[in-house]
């Protein structure tokens, strides 16, 4: 059963009043590293080495490198591609979409003086986007049994009046009844029953850090740097599931359909400090610590719609009131060594370390005010304590220089959030990247192609006792074709 209670996280017919779930705290806390065509390249490991405005939101202490100003502009196209595979029929979907990636700008105090131990102080600001939520996949087949079974599990021992959210929608369709005004419910509709199931699902948004950093240089040897961040989120999701009776075999039901979304805005608060020692000219190594993300979120809609034909009702929609509420994210340490082969390029790696589990839901409601928050932020902080887990996300790149040209691989390894015992690979993700780049003397301009791989198991509803789990595999492959432009003063 472990193994699909990860299904929840990935539920967008969500049957309770409030929108946000575990794998809204996964999105909001699961960041990738890199924001400009150069880091991106070389796989998001800039950790030790700084000189880059994508050191903000990793190690500030690269700030500290710089040895001039510099201002730097990145759009990316992203080609996003989902193949849903249900039970062995498979549909592909695709969804292309131009972003801005973000922009960044350092402006350097140098004081040369040798009798001065401070060489430098950095000023930075960026806004760069940490996570792309973008998703669209479809998915269908014929397969046996029915989302009513998971209606009817929930409403048994129950009055009509007492049934909640999508089961009372069920009840007012006729999708589900109790014909002898009993507590218990029957339906057309049953775990021997064989429909046609077809599910479109799209969400929208991202995830974008706006910082302001500072950083130092001690004698060309310590860099020191810190970053307050304030992370935006920005999410909107819609999923609608749809059965259909394809030979005329049920009576009282040829199709229905449930429709599920919500959209949740909100800023979060951070701090990130860093260091990079320079142990000769060859041999760098860092240390970067971010405190938790501390989030203020807001559900500005949520809304489930139901429809069934045949059927004496019209389609039945609840909008639900915004809900505001806050999520406080891991900690995080990340661990960074690079050498610097004169002449030539470098080599670079960094280990971050965080712990999925930490992630915590709260309230700021009375009892008057919302008499079900606290037992929901109970529950669903238990949810997170026992699926997440700790991981460790590594991240290794190379650059080789040849005159002003340069050429970047990269490799990123993103680790599964999920305890063991759930019995899928579907957190791994992994990042293959390279790229090219011009550097003359004060403008500069970076290409980067990123592939990101990885599998999602999505079960659209979940049963306790029925033998039929419905289960699509989503073999995801994103591309993004990502450039920075920058200007060095």
């Amino acid at each position: 059963m472990l193994k699909y209670l990860f299904s929840l996280i990935l539920i967008p017919l969500s049957l309770t009043a409030i929108a946000q779930t575990d794998i809204d705290a996964l999105n909001y806390s699961r960041w990738s590293s890199g924001a400009t065509a150069r880091s991106l390249a070389v796989g998001g490991a800039f950790g030790a080495l700084g000189g880059d405005i994508s050191t903000m939101n990793t190690n500030p202490a690269g700030l500290g490198v710089f040895r001039k100003s510099e201002i730097a502009l990145t759009p990316a196209f992203n080609l996003n591609n989902i193949s849903a595979d249900f039970n062995g029929n498979i549909v592909d979907t695709d969804k292309n979409k131009f972003r801005f990636a973000g922009v960044g700008a350092a402006f350097v105090q140098l004081n040369d003086d040798p009798g001065v131990d401070w060489k430098s102080v950095t000023w930075g600001i960026s806004y760069n986007q940490l996570a792309n939520l973008d998703k669209k996949f479809v998915y269908e087949n014929t397969t046996t049994g029915s989302i009513v079974e998971s209606f009817l599990e929930r409403s048994n021992g129950y009055e009509p009046e007492e049934l909640f959210g999508a089961d009372s929608l069920a009840y007012e369709i006729y999708l589900i009844d109790n014909p002898y005004y009993t507590n218990e419910y029957i339906s057309p509709l049953d775990e021997n029953s064989v429909v046609l199931k077809t599910e479109n699902f799209e969400s929208k948004g991202s995830v974008y850090d706006l910082a302001i950093s500072v950083g130092s240089n001690y004698r060309h040897k310590l860099y020191l740097g810190a970053t307050l961040g304030l992370p935006i989120v920005n999410y909107k999701q819609e999923a609608t599931y749809r059965e259909e009776d394809e030979n005329g075999i049920y009576n009282d039901f040829d199709e229905m359909r449930y429709t599920s979304g919500y959209a949740t805005t909100g800023i979060g608060v951070n701090l990130k400090i860093g260091a990079i020692y320079k142990v000769n000219r060859m041999y760098r190594v860092g240390l970067a610590v971010h405190t938790p993300t501390n989030f203020g979120l807001t559900d500005t809609e949520f809304y489930i719609e139901m429809f069934k034909f045949p059927s004496v009702e019209p389609q039945l929609r609840l909008d639900y009131g915004i809900l505001e509420y806050n999520l406080k994210t891991p900690w995080r340490v990340i661990a960074s060594g690079s050498a610097i082969i004169r002449n030539m390029g470098f080599i670079s790696a960094d280990i971050e370390w965080l712990n999925y589990g930490a992630n915590e839901y709260s309230y700021s409601y009375t009892e008057q005010e919302c008499s079900y928050c606290e037992e929901e932020a109970i529950r669903i902080n238990d949810v997170i304590s026992s699926k997440y887990r700790s991981a460790i996300n590594a991240r290794i790149g190379a650059e080789y220089t040849y005159n002003k040209l340069r050429a970047r691989v990269g490799y990123a390894y993103y680790g599964n959030p999920f305890e063991s015992d759930i019995d899928t690979k579907s957190g791994v993700r992994h990042n293959v990247s390279f790229g090219v780049g011009v550097r003359p003397k004060s403008v500069y301009l970076d290409l980067a192609f990123v592939r990101n791989i990885q599998k999602e198991l999505y079960v659209p509803y979940v049963t306790e006792r029925s033998p039929n789990i419905q289960e699509v595999t989503n073999n995801i492959g994103n591309n993004s074709i990502v450039l920075t432009a920058g200007l060095k003063f």
